[in-house]
């Protein structure tokens, strides 16, 4: 009995991570949605967990690589790589996590091309 409490609460909690997760990354699905996890971690438990850790950093550096092919690349101003960044933020687009990760990777690109910038004067 205890052990079947046990596994239950394990897949419950299971599932309610992995969800979690997905929607502060901004992902509706990885490979599958969130109902199929949801499932997964129901019949698998804590197993299901480990295999989504497992394909996690992959999904994160497509979903980085999506946004900057959505911002564009250094052939564009900074501001308007900015701009289009907080656009894709405020419509809901890139999940708090992804955008802080591309808005720091930007900001540490005007640091770096400001001191060039600096080292030129």
């Amino acid at each position: 009995m205890w052990i079947f409490v046990l596994w239950s609460l394990a897949a419950l909690l299971s599932a309610l991570g992995i969800v979690i997760d997905m929607r502060r990354l901004g992902v509706s699905r990885d490979g599958v949605s969130t109902r199929i996890w949801t499932g997964a971690s129901i019949v698998f438990g804590p197993l299901a967990v480990g295999v989504y850790l497992f394909k996690r950093p992959a999904m994160r550096r497509q979903l980085i690589g999506a946004v900057w092919r959505l911002v564009g690349d250094a052939s564009h101003p900074a501001s308007v790589r900015l701009a289009r960044l907080e656009a894709l933020n405020r419509m809901g687009i890139v999940g708090p996590t992804i955008f802080r990760s591309c808005l720091r990777e930007l900001r540490q690109g005007l640091v770096i091309n400001r001191s060039k910038e600096e080292r030129s004067k």
